[in-house]
């Protein structure tokens, strides 16, 4: 079971080039023991790669180590620094993880460190300029994947974020009844895309 708790889970930064932001995130301790935290900085995992897509070296994180004792709460700054001339959107992860000490009899001889690593929490973090306005997208390979042992029809499309803004929106299939001209709208599937990624629904 998680025994902390991080808020919040996605940080959204719009400085425009040359600009500084700072935010603030919370860490609170859930346990019935003392925890030590950790929190370090990478980039975010893209199914296009991270080529010129990261803010994780525009970022500082103050304190990134600390103890709380139980339901105690700490605030972290968060600052983010955009270089001047970057005006494209890019984004990072912050994970957040609890380490446990252990005595040097608990603790594996072959260990050079005698700290065990617990659970992580990521926290989402996007930087985008307000001045970048380029949202556009893409839907694309829309086909019937019914099979014959499905009692309802299937279909599957492919969702592009073509622009250099997070795409966050909803699909919607339209099934249209040429005779009639009934239209019926299927549930809404929710689509979160960053720049230059596709996704399959």
């Amino acid at each position: 079971a998680q025994d902390f708790e991080v808020a919040p889970v996605k940080m959204n930064y719009d400085c425009e080039p040359g600009e500084v932001q700072t935010k603030t995130m919370t860490v609170r301790n859930h346990a019935n023991e003392k925890q030590q935290f950790i929190l370090t900085l990478a980039d975010m995992k893209l199914d296009s790669g991270n080529s010129g897509k990261s803010c994780k070296d525009w970022m500082t994180i103050n304190p990134s180590f600390f103890d709380l004792n139980p339901n105690e709460t700490k605030e972290i700054k968060v600052v983010m620094q955009v270089p001047p001339n970057e005006s494209s959107t890019r984004g990072a992860m912050i994970y957040v993880s609890a380490t446990e000490e252990q005595n040097a009899l608990g603790a594996d001889k072959q260990m050079k460190s005698a700290i065990k690593v617990r659970p992580r929490i990521g926290v989402k973090v996007v930087q985008s300029p307000r001045s970048n306005k380029n949202y556009k997208g893409a839907i694309t390979n829309l086909k019937e994947t019914t099979q014959a042992k499905d009692s309802v029809r299937t279909f599957q499309v492919k969702v592009s974020n073509t622009g250099d803004k997070m795409m966050e929106g909803k699909i919607y299939l339209v099934l249209s009844n040429l005779e009639t001209a009934k239209e019926i709208k299927q549930k809404p599937l929710k689509a979160s895309l960053f720049p230059g990624t596709s996704k399959t629904m």
